[in-house]
């Protein structure tokens, strides 16, 4: 159930709010503006994401008109979701929802992944229905800065 008080930054999950001063939204939040941002990714999870990445394409399909590409669904049997950015000749991965570290120049989100792509779906919904990304450009106007995973996991393990 989501709560619509005109806040973007609350991300409903279930059974809790993750809102702003939640130690993850960041990274959900940029992880969210990575997927809609991007026009070339694919998403390698388990099946029972593939009606919640149907959904994410028409979303990207109604907010974003004039986008041709959208998110490809790869299934696999692994508790965990790798997001790839596909843009380049060799895929590179920009995701990680699960417990085990990813390089860090990877977004991780550590959750179990239910909770974690829903957290992922809710952002990129909320960021799709405010206009994100808007126009082509604007996301150097981001007023948050620059996204530094390192700093974010340090400041994580220290608190």
């Amino acid at each position: 159930m989501t709560v619509n008080n005109g806040i973007i930054q609350d991300l409903p999950l279930i059974g809790l709010i993750m809102q702003m001063n939640h130690p993850l939204w960041p990274v959900v939040r940029e992880s969210a503006r990575r997927v809609v941002r991007i026009q070339k990714i694919s998403i390698t999870a388990p099946e029972i994401f593939s009606s919640s990445i149907v959904y994410l394409t028409d979303l990207i399909r109604d907010n974003i008109p004039q986008r041709i590409t959208f998110p490809l669904h790869q299934s696999h049997a692994n508790d965990e979701v790798w997001i790839y950015d596909n843009t380049d000749t060799i895929s590179k991965p920009i995701v990680y929802i699960g417990d085990s570290e990813p390089p860090i120049e990877i977004c991780w989100i550590e959750m179990p992944i239910e909770l974690g792509f829903s957290a992922l779906m809710e952002s990129c919904e909320q960021l799709l229905n405010a206009g994100y990304p808007g126009c082509v450009g604007c996301d150097e106007s981001i007023p948050e800065g620059r996204w530094d995973e390192g700093k974010f996991r340090v400041g994580r393990k220290n608190n």
